[in-house]
């Protein structure tokens, strides 16, 4: 899979699912801007999908929901490319 197309991808099914994942934890969205350093008006963008979240974003919220485990479980049922996510990260390390 390439890049442009895995990050597509992977930032597209966690927009959709955000509000969910935010309500499994009990996070508010002002919550969520907080932990992530952003404004809230940032995590309602991303929710409506009127912005596009930054890739280091995406991976921010895949490490915070992964913590807790009714989140980790839930995130496995995403259409989300693990194995492509790990390949990519283990290139950019190489590449470090």
């Amino acid at each position: 899979m390439k890049n442009d197309l895995l990050f597509e991808t992977c930032i597209y099914n966690l927009a959709k699912e955000l509000p969910v994942l935010r309500k499994i934890v009990g996070l508010t969205q002002k919550d969520m801007a907080e932990i992530l350093d952003v404004s809230r008006q940032t995590i309602t963008n991303i929710e409506s999908g009127s912005t596009k979240m930054k890739w280091s974003l995406f991976l921010a919220i895949m490490f915070i929901f992964s913590l807790d485990h009714n989140t980790s479980e839930y995130l496995k049922t995403l259409n989300i490319p693990y194995s492509n996510i790990k390949e990519w990260l283990i290139e950019k390390r190489k590449e470090d």
